[in-house]
């Protein structure tokens, strides 16, 4: 198991009431008070079809928003419960329909998210991990190295072609604020989300230490 946290219920002052007007997929409701919002915390999936499986026009459902400033879409970023007090974003993961995903302001309650995925994932050492797109790769971290004031995150013998990880300098505030220290991680098993790119080997950028997961024996 991962360092994960237990699904948070939210508290009715955290939520507002709302009704749906319409669907657009994959990931968009347009809401009578609240206007155009995106279930936050999801990747973008272009042929995911479930979302009319769990909501329709004139449901009845509670909406936090997790922004005022709506997207260049129009749409806000939101959290989005069923009357029944049910998840949306939650009931999309649990039943293999979307992939959690931190986009930029959207961590919050990403972990919540991932107790409830049955990931598939890439292994770090095999030389089948697709460039130029998402992936979930998992792997040990073989060593820890610092270039000047970028993080790398080494899973193979050799760096020059096998699978890293990257925080820049940049981000490493993201990690301390949240008391992840990078040192830590050699020999620790993780898996990691995000964009992969061809940087010698296959390369992920953490942004953010929600992009990693800890996974315990």
């Amino acid at each position: 198991m991962g360092l994960l946290l237990v699904e948070v219920k939210p508290s009715a002052a955290q939520t507002s009431r709302d009704e749906v007007v319409s669907l657009t997929l994959p990931f968009e409701l347009h809401l009578k008070k609240s206007g155009p919002v995106r279930l936050a915390g999801l990747l973008y999936d272009k042929d995911t079809t479930a979302l009319n499986s769990y909501v329709k026009a004139g449901d009845k459902v509670r909406v936090r928003l997790l922004s005022d400033q709506p997207d260049r879409y129009g749409r806000k970023p939101a959290h989005v419960y069923l009357a029944d007090k049910r998840w949306l974003q939650g009931e999309l993961v649990r039943d293999a329909h979307a992939t959690p995903y931190p986009y930029e302001d959207e961590e919050d309650n990403i972990r919540d998210l991932y107790t409830l995925e049955r990931p598939a994932s890439h292994d770090a050492l095999k030389d089948n991990i697709p460039l130029n797109s998402f992936a979930i790769v998992k792997g040990t971290v073989r060593d820890v190295a610092h270039v000047k004031n970028t993080t790398y995150l080494n899973f193979g013998e050799n760096w020059r072609t096998d699978f890293t990880v990257k925080v820049v300098k940049q981000n490493h505030k993201f990690f301390k604020h949240f008391g992840f220290n990078l040192d830590t991680l050699k020999g620790q098993t993780l898996r990691i989300r995000g964009w992969v790119s061809k940087q010698n080997g296959p390369m992920i950028e953490a942004r953010h230490p929600t992009q990693i997961e800890v996974i315990k024996p």
